[in-house]
Parts: C-alpha cells; sequence; structure tokens
C-alpha cells in the first residue's frame, strides 16, 4: 500500500498537479503576508487613534490633531454623519431666483432637447420626488473632555480593533492552507472565530453607532431660516438596523467551517488508512 502511495504522488507530479499545488501554496503564502501586514498596521491605527483621543480629552491636543513624531506625522479628525432630506420640484419658475425654495430644483427629462418654457416642470418617464444625501460635517473641538469626542474615538477604535482581528485571523488561516493543513482543526478553529466574528460586528455596530451618536450622549441640532436643512444621520434604530446580510455571510462562513470539519474528518482517516 506504501508503493501505491509513492506512485499516486509520482503520478500526480509528473502531471503537473504537484505544480499547482506549490503554485498555490504560493499564493496562499503571500496572501498570508499581505494580511498581517495590513492587520498590523490597522492595529497600529487603532493604537494612534486612542493615543491621540486620550490627548485631546485630556486638553493636549484638539481636533483636527497634527502630530509628529521625527520623520512620522499623524493626523486625525472627527466628524459627525448628517443628512439632507427634501423633497423635488414637480414644477418651478426659472425666474425666481431671489427666494429660497423647499423644494431642490432638478429636472429630468426623457430626452435631450432643450425647452424654452421658463416654467420647467418633471415630465420623463421616472420622475425625482425626494432627495436624501448623506455626508460628514468635520468637527473642531477646544480641548478637554468632551462626551462626543469620547464617544467617537471609542467607536473608531473599536471598528479598527475589530478589522485588525479579522485580518489577523485571516493570516491564520492562509498561513495553515500554506503548510498543506487546509483540511484540518486549525482551519475548522479558524474560520469559526471569523464567522462569529462577522456575526458579532453585525449585530454590535448598529448599537455602537446608535448609542455613540451625538444625540445620544446629550447634543442636539438646531435649524432654522428657509430652504432645507442638514440633519443629523442615523442608520436606523437599533436594532432594527442589524445587518441582516452580513448575518447571513457569518453564518455560511460557519456553515463552510463545518464542512471543512468534515473534511478534516475524512483527511485524519485517510492518513491512518495509508
Amino acid at each position: 500500500m506504501r508503493y501505491d502511495f509513492i506512485v499516486s504522488q509520482y503520478i500526480v507530479s509528473r502531471s503537473g498537479l504537484g505544480g499547482r499545488g506549490m503554485t498555490t501554496r504560493r499564493a496562499f503564502r503571500i496572501g498570508g503576508w499581505i494580511a498581517l501586514v495590513a492587520g498590523t498596521f490597522v492595529a497600529a491605527a487603532a493604537v494612534t487613534t486612542a493615543v491621540v483621543g486620550v490627548l485631546a480629552l485630556t486638553g493636549k491636543v484638539t481636533y483636527p490633531a497634527d502630530i509628529e513624531v521625527g520623520p512620522f506625522s499623524v493626523q486625525s479628525t472627527i466628524s459627525m454623519p448628517v443628512a439632507l432630506y427634501a423633497d423635488v420640484c414637480e414644477s418651478a419658475d426659472i425666474r425666481a431666483t431671489t427666494s429660497a425654495s423647499e423644494c431642490f430644483r432638478n429636472f429630468l427629462h426623457d430626452d435631450l432637447g432643450s425647452t424654452t418654457e421658463q416654467v420647467r416642470r418633471q415630465d420623463a418617464d421616472v420622475r425625482p420626488t425626494v432627495a436624501k444625501l448623506r455626508g460628514e460635517v468635520e468637527l473642531v473641538s477646544t480641548g478637554g473632555w468632551s462626551p462626543y469626542v469620547a464617544a467617537t474615538v471609542t467607536r473608531g477604535v473599536i471598528g479598527l480593533a475589530v478589522l485588525s482581528g479579522l485580518l489577523l485571523l485571516l493570516w491564520r488561516l492562509l498561513t495553515t492552507a500554506a503548510a498543506g493543513e487546509a483540511f484540518s482543526n486549525r482551519t475548522v478553529r479558524h474560520l469559526r472565530a471569523i464567522g462569529g466574528l462577522v456575526i458579532a460586528i453585525s449585530v454590535l455596530e448598529p448599537a455602537v453607532n446608535h448609542f455613540t451618536s451625538a444625540m445620544q450622549v446629550g447634543y442636539s441640532m438646531e435649524s432654522f431660516g428657509i430652504g432645507p436643512h442638514l440633519t443629523p444621520f442615523s442608520a436606523g434604530v437599533y436594532p432594527d438596523d442589524v445587518n441582516l446580510g452580513q448575518l447571513a455571510l457569518g453564518g455560511l462562513i460557519l456553515l463552510i467551517a463545518e464542512i471543512f470539519r468534515h473534511g478534516a474528518a475524512i483527511e485524519s482517516e485517510r492518513r491512518l488508512t495509508v
């Protein structure tokens, strides 16, 4: 039986499958190194964010912060997500240029020609009704304790730490595959950890975003005057905004881990048989 195994390995090598296997392992190894470097870089960013946050909360620096250490420089900013919600005008007079409007004057036409009418109307077969614009308002801080700065720094550090953890788990997974142990208990553990982390992110991310928003830590925004106004943007009300797609992805990774567990058991039996 041992002779048959050696012969089969020789045939595989001669047919070129062995060479492709080495190429695959090399690709896994390169991918692992890339994931390791990226994970380390993100971890360093998390530490930097935490340090700058502590300095800002103790009054040593203010946002936006520019810190130089030897040849290295770090710039850190804080911002607040905002949105602009407004109706789109169904008709408007192009001569009305002096008064503010409560709707956006954007008209969609289903031809490339221009019209000479002074009153524009939505006349296309598809018509805009409501515009929802999202973006960020950059903030400056006065230094010292600030609930929003603390919440923003906490949210940023958690996000970077989780991303670093995912990249380092991917590094361990690819390193295991490069060592020729794709179907092994180590691979199963790494896949389970990745799947569990993805599920945790899908559940915890909206909670962190919700409870660290400006409104939740005691701030309010005032808007006045005529026309559309910026409002604080919230992705949703927890827990209604749990990312179901991300949750399903985590479940799929756990399912793949079970498939690899079954493959590891078969591989173990094959090795004992050989």
